[in-house]
């Protein structure tokens, strides 16, 4: 399984990218479940599933050590024991990335370009941000609005948001190097930088913000 990206984003944040090749098998040589992630990987029903649970707990030991662990809060937000890093995770087709951030709020999310997202843009486009979407690279452009706003959510830390009025993307090129986004709620109100790669048909986007602990 071997790393496609490791980037060091600043001297506390890093973003490290793996490519699945190995068979579950082989995966779960590689990493030390406790009791608890075992009884979870045995609950899944698709070995997709349990490839992506496996291979972002090896990516996490390999990178942080054995001893250290995920856990996922009520709501769903991933959480490391045994480290003080912030941890976002994401998974599309073959691959499983992981962000990693000290004293920072941390967003990752990837997906597979596809013409799909045409047909499911009104869910979570306002018609402002789709009245913004460029006709060239259309579909990056697209996927870059849903990423970050599948960042947002990451951010926020609860899934009780609305897609269109509570999450919002500012207008930008999909050339940009950066774009911005803002989660609009009573009880959270926030800003935040977006920026983008691009490899083997996917899009990964994310974010980064410093936070005052």
């Amino acid at each position: 399984m071997p790393i496609c990206k490791q980037i060091d984003l600043n001297k506390d944040c890093s973003l490290l990218v793996w490519k699945v090749t190995e068979p579950l098998n082989g995966l779960l040589q590689q990493v030390n479940l406790s009791e608890q992630e075992t009884d979870k990987l045995n609950s899944f029903g698709s070995n997709s599933r349990k490839l992506e649970f496996v291979a972002t707990r090896c990516l996490v030991q390999l990178s942080l050590g054995s001893d250290v662990r995920i856990m996922n809060d009520e709501h769903g937000k991933p959480h490391l024991i045994n480290s003080d890093l912030a941890i976002s995770i994401s998974h599309t087709k073959s691959y499983v990335g992981i962000l990693l951030g000290k004293k920072h709020s941390v967003a990752l999310d990837m997906e597979y370009l596809s013409e799909r997202v045409e047909r499911i843009a009104h869910r979570f486009l306002s018609e402002k941000e789709l009245n913004t979407i460029v006709d060239e690279n259309r579909i990056l452009h697209l996927y870059q609005h849903w990423c970050a706003k599948e960042c947002l959510i990451k951010l926020y830390g609860k899934k009780d948001v609305h897609l269109i009025d509570e999450l919002k993307i500012a207008p930008f090129s999909p050339l940009d190097i950066t774009f911005t986004g803002e989660v609009c709620r009573e009880d959270f109100s926030e800003k935040y930088i977006f920026q983008y790669l691009q490899f083997d048909g996917q899009l990964l986007v994310y974010a980064t913000k410093k936070t005052s602990n």
